[in-house]
């Protein structure tokens, strides 16, 4: 296979597959609110923490991984598309990692000719790939003249990295000690700085949906908050006109039925539409935001354990798969994977689950569906 194929067969240019932007999801909030658009310039309080990978990158350290841990929502992806902007000013190749091709995309990178850096974004989130990630660490230490590099990005590396090790040889493991690790908090400032952080944040969401600035102001918060939370509560407000203080579960709320809006206003102008009640738009996207699918096939079937869809058609079950296909982009490459602020949509999951007391054990039946 000819090196370029096999190199972009095996990863991707950012965490998600995405295309042009289609008009339609300048509507959603939560499509603005993923790191890969970068509506809020990336802090210079992150400089730190950026400038300890990149160097790590350009310098000659013979350790050749690096891990970025953090909860979700601490900006573990913002940096490390920062630092892929970076390095890639400098000559280095960087690439995303898909999905469970771990060890293809070193095959491929020990094939490039110049310095390699692969990304596996939420490392710990997939435990069927760890086999495939074990290979490609394995295979990395097996070959020390090469100038590769992993970053590994993750919610807590303790239990993830022991289990790594243990199923590697003990010289592998050897070589592939982290050079270090970077560990995100929430929040980039303290309570304080916080009026002056949503004031900026509101100024370029304003931009981005071509709306007036408005005069709104962070209410209501008696400690810090992380960074998505407050990005999530500016973009609101910039998309909805907001004036005045405006408080942090108010402006949840209101992110999430604009989203709600969003999708039942995209559904209904598919062909043919999709005119679903809401309560199963709902509990179809958290079941792709939380199970997924690997292909149409899969996903038509498991889609088929939700409330609401146990007794519908395949032909129904397969325009809805179509449908959650497209509606956002999608992680690693994934069929099946919504790529969006993990804390929003854990956040959104969860109360939708709270809302549809079938659905939590739906879930866990679709996910044994193969």
């Amino acid at each position: 296979m000819d090196a370029d194929v096999a190199w972009a067969n095996a990863v991707l240019r950012g965490p998600a597959m995405t295309e042009v932007r289609p008009p339609t999801q300048m509507g959603s909030i939560l499509y603005a609110l993923n790191p890969d658009e970068q509506v809020v310039p990336f802090s210079p309080l992150r400089r730190t923490e950026l400038m300890s990978f990149v160097d790590w990158c350009r310098g000659p350290s013979e350790r050749r991984t690096w891990q970025v841990a953090g909860g979700p929502g601490s900006g573990k992806t913002r940096l490390l598309i920062e630092a892929a902007r970076q390095l890639s000013g400098d000559g280095v190749e960087c690439g995303w990692v898909r999905h469970g091709q771990a060890v293809a995309a070193v095959e491929a990178a020990l094939r490039r000719s110049g310095r390699v850096l692969l990304i596996v974004d939420d490392a710990d989130a997939y435990p069927r790939q760890q086999d495939d990630l074990v290979g490609m660490l394995t295979l990395l230490a097996r070959n020390p003249e090469v100038q590769v590099r992993i970053a590994l990005s993750g919610r807590e590396f303790a239990s993830w990295w022991a289990s790594a090790r243990a199923a590697m040889d003990p010289a592998d493991q050897a070589v592939l000690t982290p050079a270090g690790r970077t560990v995100l908090s929430p929040s980039l400032a303290g309570q304080a700085d916080q009026p002056q952080q949503f004031q900026g944040a509101v100024r370029h969401y304003a931009r981005y949906f071509d709306r007036p600035v408005p005069a709104a102001s962070l209410a209501g918060v008696a400690t810090a908050i992380s960074l998505t939370e407050l990005h999530a509560a500016a973009a609101v407000s910039a998309f909805n006109g907001l004036t005045g203080p405006v408080e942090l579960k108010t402006a949840l709320r209101q992110l999430f039925t604009a989203e709600e809006a969003w999708w039942r206003a995209n559904a209904a102008s598919q062909q043919p539409p999709l005119p679903l009640p809401l309560s199963l738009l709902q509990c179809a996207v958290t079941a792709a935001t939380l199970v997924g699918a690997e292909n149409m096939d899969q996903a038509t079937r498991r889609l088929a354990h939700l409330p609401g869809l146990t007794s519908s058609s395949h032909e129904q079950r397969t325009e809805l798969a179509l449908w959650l296909h497209q509606l956002y982009a999608q992680r690693g490459g994934q069929w099946l994977d919504p790529h969006l602020p993990a804390y929003l949509a854990d956040r959104y999951a969860a109360l939708c689950a709270s809302a549809h007391p079938g659905l939590p054990t739906a879930l866990a039946t679709a996910a044994l569906i193969t």
